[in-house]
């Protein structure tokens, strides 16, 4: 599966592209504002077959705390670092 990510600072042209390309029968997901990273499918990564079945399902639970819980953004995590460490 092909993917592509679409950032713009208008959610009116967003959701106009969107549009369109639901009408060309495409999937269309949208994704909150603070996500601006995707990630590959697991087994679609070429060392993933070098991986224990452990390490394969703790990613595979890593994913979906994250589609569950939400996750937290880079500027998140580093500020948190840097206050604790400072």
């Amino acid at each position: 599966m092909e993917r592509l990510l679409l950032k713009g600072k208008s959610k009116e042209d967003i959701a106009l592209i969107a549009s369109l390309a639901a009408k060309m029968g495409l999937t269309v997901e949208h994704l909150p504002d603070e996500i601006a990273y995707t990630v590959q499918e697991p087994d679609a990564l070429a060392e993933w077959g070098t991986l224990s079945a452990e390490q394969q399902q703790g990613i595979y639970d890593a994913l979906e705390d994250v589609k569950l819980n939400g996750g937290k953004s880079h500027d998140e995590v580093m500020t948190a670092m840097r206050k604790k460490y400072e």
